[in-house]
């Protein structure tokens, strides 16, 4: 075989290997922008949802709902970040914690609402844990987003409450 052939075949199967690696990739992407996308538009105070999702819900106030899990030490520093801004919140959102463990003890400010409920954290379906969700005053899920960092968790905060005073003028 002729060594021009031979690297021509070379490249053209590495051309290919790396145009089904693109695939691969672009696919994870999309499943992973669809996730984070996942239950945008619920209605949590509406009569078709489930009872188990009612109590997250501010009726006539933003809401921030932490979602938490007993097992996971990211969410033990998010928590710290809801610790340290909800004393400076006042009454401009409402900020929820919702685990699924019964024995939840955190230490957090009065005004953090805690709902200590697996039924409900499980019907809240969002995909990653910790997540922060966004919902209105009316009760829809405005937006969620994992809850990586304390950082994006205070910057998803800052957007609430201007989202809160918009929709109250």
């Amino acid at each position: 075989m002729d060594p021009v052939v031979g690297i021509i075949i070379l490249l053209t199967v590495f051309v290919l290997l790396l145009f089904a690696a693109g695939a691969g990739l672009y696919r994870r992407v999309r499943e992973l922008e669809l996730a984070v996308y996942q239950g945008i538009g619920q209605n949590l105070v509406g009569t078709n949802t489930a009872n188990a999702l009612q109590p997250l819900a501010t009726k006539g106030k933003t809401t921030v709902i932490v979602k938490v899990n007993r097992r996971c030490p990211v969410c033990d520093d998010l928590l710290g970040g809801v610790a340290r801004i909800a004393p400076g919140l006042g009454n401009s959102i409402q900020l929820t914690v919702l685990s699924d463990d019964p024995q939840f003890g955190k230490p957090l400010p009065e005004n953090v609402r805690v709902v200590k409920d697996a039924d409900a954290w499980r019907a809240l379906t969002v995909p990653y844990v910790p997540a922060v969700v966004v919902v209105s005053a009316d009760g829809v899920v405005l937006h969620t987003e994992p809850g990586g960092s304390v950082e994006s968790f205070e910057a998803t905060v800052e957007r609430a409450a201007t989202i809160g005073k918009e929709t109250v003028r």
